[in-house]
């Protein structure tokens, strides 16, 4: 079928949505026809300099344990593609293999965990700040490249005011948040425990056998899970909170 044609099918769509169940029925009939995907996920709430807080969204298929690997102690995620739409508010993607060399390396292994390969998405963020959306699709059987950049960029206006149409009837979700403990993942504990002894970041990815910018990726998420903003912060909370040890030269 005709592209223009395709995509004119999701313009009306979006002018038609008036339940989130049209929506649904929308995203996997006319969108998944212009844009083939698996699974997609899309959200509606507010962003900021530490990440997205995320308090209504409609899920297709997609793994909320993903986004629970990621939430900080104030609810809001902040990956790493979340950080580059950020910065230039244009479409972003991943292509499993292809692009891994440009992000954290821990990052990549938790999104191929749940398999969320060939992913793109896009959002807006309304001029008074406060609202912003996002739609991410997964899993797409062709290389996301260009075209799928030009797909978003036509559709995610329509998308945006669609949902914000319908957001009165979508619920309030409770990510549940837990403790810090049990936010920090294993490695991030490693690294904590490293800065506690005063090492830098060079040291430690030295210590642990990775990269400096995964290390960095690892403190910048600490200091978001632990709601803190220097190191010297960071472990004096995780010591407050039983985080932490004594440490190494105190027992020594």
């Amino acid at each position: 079928m005709d592209r223009d044609k395709l995509l004119l099918d999701v313009l009306n769509a979006c002018t038609e949505v008036l339940t989130p169940n049209d929506f649904m029925t929308m995203i996997s009939g006319p969108v998944a026809r212009l844009m083939p995907y698996e699974i997609m996920i899309c959200g509606i709430g507010g962003t900021g300099p530490d990440g997205n807080y995320v308090h209504k969204f409609l899920n297709r298929d997609y793994p909320l344990e993903y986004y629970y690997a990621l939430q900080q102690s104030n609810g809001k995620v902040n990956s790493p593609l979340i950080q580059l739409w950020r910065q230039t508010q244009q479409p972003v993607i991943y292509q499993s293999g292809r692009d891994d060399h440009q992000f954290p390396q821990d990052w990549v292994a938790l999104f191929n965990k749940y398999d969320l390969r060939n992913s793109v998405g896009h959002g807006v963020l309304d001029l008074s700040g406060p609202f912003s959306s996002y739609f991410i699709f997964s899993r797409l059987p062709v290389e996301a490249g260009q075209n799928e950049i030009a797909i978003l960029n036509l559709i995610t206006p329509h998308l945006h005011h669609a949902l914000a149409r319908i957001s009165p009837l979508i619920p309030v979700f409770d990510f549940h948040s837990e403790s810090p403990q049990k936010q920090l993942t294993a490695r991030q504990l490693e690294i904590l425990s490293w800065i506690n002894e005063g090492k830098s970041n060079w040291e430690i990815a030295a210590i642990i056998n990775t990269t400096k910018a995964n290390v960095k990726y690892h403190v910048d998420q600490i200091f978001q899970k632990l709601g803190v903003s220097t190191r010297i912060q960071a472990v004096a909370c995780a010591k407050e909170i039983g985080l932490l040890p004594p440490s190494r030269s105190s027992r020594s």
